[in-house]
C-alpha cells in the first residue's frame, strides 16, 4: 500500500500492512480467541519474554484496518468469508476498529469468529537505524491471502492499494515507478526467490534462526 503524503515516516512509500501493537491487542479476552496458538510459544518464537501472542493479534488486526483481509475462523472452523458482506458496512466495521471506537476482541465475539493467527508465520525482525528521526522495531509476518475476500482501503492513511508479485514489486521499484523502504525491499527479495506460494510458506513454517537486521545504512533507496 501507498502511504499517504500526509504521514510523518516516508510518505508516498509503498509498503506492507501494519502498525503498533495496541493495548486491546493483548492480554486474556484477545488470547481467549486464539485458539491454535499460545502466548508462552508465540513468545518463544518471537524471543520475547511474555506477550508475544500481541504481536500475531496485531498483525491480524492492521490487516484488517489496512486493506480489508481478516484471518479469522468462523464457527466451522474455516477462514471467514467477507465476500457477502455489503461493502459500505465492512468499512463501518473497520473504520470503528481503526478509530477505537471498537476493539478486535469485541468484533470477534459479535461475529463468533477466533483469530487464525497460527496461519501467520514469522518471516524477519528489523530495527531501524540509529539516527533515524523515527524507530522502529517491526516483526513481519507472512500467510496465504483468504480467499473470498476482497483487499480494498478504508482509511486515509494509505493513498492506494496494489497486489504484486515480490518480483514485480522489485522490478516497478527498479524502474523507479514505486518507492520501497529498504527493510519491504529486502523482505521482497527474500519472497522472490521462490517459484510458489506453498514453497514461500513451507520454507517459513521450518525452524530457522530470524537475526534481528538493524541495518547502519539508509531507510529507503
Amino acid at each position: 500500500m501507498k502511504r499517504g503524503a500526509g504521514v510523518r515516516f516516508m510518505p508516498g512509500a509503498y509498503v506492507f500492512a501494519g502498525g503498533g501493537v495496541d493495548q486491546a491487542d493483548a492480554g486474556p479476552d484477545a488470547y481467549s480467541l486464539c485458539p491454535h496458538l499460545s502466548d508462552e510459544r508465540a513468545s518463544t518464537t518471537l524471543k520475547v519474554a511474555h506477550d508475544g501472542l500481541s504481536y500475531y493479534v496485531a498483525a491480524v488486526r492492521e490487516a484488517l484496518e489496512e486493506c480489508g483481509l481478516l484471518m479469522a475462523y468462523d464457527a466451522d472452523g474455516s477462514i471467514v468469508k467477507l465476500s457477502h458482506w455489503e461493502e459500505a458496512k465492512l468499512h463501518a466495521l473497520r473504520n470503528q476498529v481503526n478509530h477505537k471506537h471498537m476493539n478486535l476482541p469485541q468484533l470477534c465475539r459479535e461475529q463468533g469468529w477466533r483469530l487464525a493467527v497460527d496461519r501467520l508465520l514469522y518471516f524477519a525482525h528489523w530495527i531501524t537505524p540509529p539516527g533515524a528521526v523515527l524507530r522502529y522495531d517491526t516483526r513481519f509476518f507472512i500467510c496465504r491471502a483468504p480467499e473470498q475476500q476482497s483487499a480494498s482501503l478504508a482509511s486515509e492513511e494509505m493513498s492506494e492499494l496494489i497486489w504484486r508479485t515480490a518480483a514485480d514489486a522489485l522490478e516497478l521499484a527498479n524502474d523507479g515507478q514505486i518507492m520501497l523502504m529498504n527493510a519491504t525491499r529486502e523482505n521482497l527479495k527474500e519472497i522472490a526467490a521462490f517459484a510458489h506460494v506453498d514453497t514461500l510458506l513451507e520454507y517459513a513454517s521450518q525452524p530457522r534462526e530470524i537475526t534481528t537486521v538493524l541495518p547502519t545504512f539508509p531507510v529507503s533507496n
